[in-house]
């Protein structure tokens, strides 16, 4: 195995669930596991959040369901994108949940769970803002209708997504969740009931409990960060990114670093070379922005993140061979403080958010699991 690795701690899972839990006592949870989990492995997320009694997953793609089912994983999945007609067989062999987001893919799981003579659950994805995909309000009870009266399909659940829910300030999200109360109070008006009500993604759990429902969906808080929210401190990251130092160079002043020429060494230093780059998904936006940890102590990024590597100025410092580079999550310094880099900060540098900081870490990282029930997870979780 590389030095360079991925570290999942599965006790600090355990606790944001256990945080959501407490949040919202009375409602279903889905946890989110698209994306390979957010870049922490679908299979193994989704085994753990089974252990610790997720109601239902959430994955993005039909692809991404049937292969948490090859590996064994049996509860309740939803795919939250819509599936594509050509898809609806497949969908309907797989046992899943689909969002209900125009009448053509809804007519086509309809047709292929008939000849099967099975009942697909379907969830009616009600566009109160974000002008992705599903029925406008306008036509929600029009579409409740026609979904009703196919065959091969049953309407359990009705949703919607928030635009806004990362920002407290913003009163979109509460003009999107009137929209919401007013479509599903017409809805149950016309004799419909549900089993899944659910609109409150991260930001909203902590935001608004009205918006809870009866299922919560959480993907960012579950990995350990509430953005623009209190519950924030009370979660702990779940991913760290480490490697180790694999050479050096001695630098003189006016001497250049990496491609392009991006780094000139202000004063005699010693240039660290990492076995970690953007082909890692470690973003070339982070030349010279990023930061690490040696040893307990902050060093700079410098000159061009390269495909495989990066360089890291010690200044006068001295450092080994093989020492461990600590690219997101802490580390101990000889004299007992503490050093922490999050996905927040290097979202923040590199411009962009955290949920693509962790999503970008390619696959050819190494991913290691820890916590009580790690060995579990790696042998139910990981096997073909």
């Amino acid at each position: 195995m590389r030095s360079t690795r991925i570290t999942i701690d599965l006790d600090a899972l355990e606790w944001n669930f256990d945080c959501i839990r407490k949040h919202a006592p009375e409602q279903k949870i889905l946890g989110l596991v698209k994306a390979n989990a957010y870049g922490h492995g679908m299979v193994p997320i989704a085994r753990a959040l089974e252990m610790f009694g997720a109601d239902m997953l959430g994955v993005a793609l039909l692809d991404e369901a049937i292969e948490l089912r090859r590996r064994g994983i049996a509860g309740e999945i939803l795919i939250l994108t819509p599936v594509e007609t050509h898809e609806a067989e497949l969908a309907v062999e797989h046992n899943v949940h689909i969002v209900a987001c125009s009448l053509p893919q809804i007519e086509a799981v309809s047709n292929a769970a008939s000849v099967s003579h099975v009942k697909v659950p379907m969830h009616l994805y009600v566009d109160t803002g974000m002008l992705r995909e599903g029925f406008r309000p306008a036509d929600a009870l029009a579409a409740a209708q026609q979904i009703a009266a196919m065959q091969g399909v049953d309407l359990v659940g009705v949703c919607t997504h928030f635009a806004t829910a990362d920002d407290p300030a913003s009163p979109f999200l509460r003009n999107q969740l009137e929209i919401f109360e007013q479509v599903v109070a017409k809805l149950e008006q016309a004799g419909f009931s549900f089993q899944y009500v659910h609109a409150a993604n991260s930001g909203a759990l902590w935001m608004d409990k009205q918006s809870h429902y009866t299922m919560v969906r959480t993907g960012l808080a579950l990995y350990g960060y509430a953005l623009g929210a209190e519950p924030y401190a009370a979660l702990r990251p779940v991913m760290s990114v480490r490697s180790t130092i694999n050479s050096f160079r001695h630098a003189w002043p006016g001497e250049s670093v990496s491609y392009g020429q991006r780094y000139i060494v202000p004063t005699e230093a010693t240039i660290a070379t990492v076995p970690i780059g953007y082909g890692d998904g470690y973003m070339r936006a982070l030349s010279g922005k990023g930061q690490c940890i040696i040893s307990g102590k902050r060093y700079p990024i410098v000159g061009s993140v390269c495909m495989d590597e990066l360089m890291v100025d010690l200044g006068t410092d001295l450092c080994s061979l093989e020492q461990e580079v600590v690219l997101l999550g802490g580390q101990m310094a000889p004299d007992g403080s503490h050093e922490h880099i999050d996905a927040i900060e290097i979202a923040e540098r590199a411009g962009t958010i955290p949920y693509e900081i962790m999503t970008a870490f390619s696959e050819r990282i190494p991913r290691v699991y820890s916590g009580r029930i790690a060995t579990e997870i790696d042998i139910q979780g990981m096997r073909d």
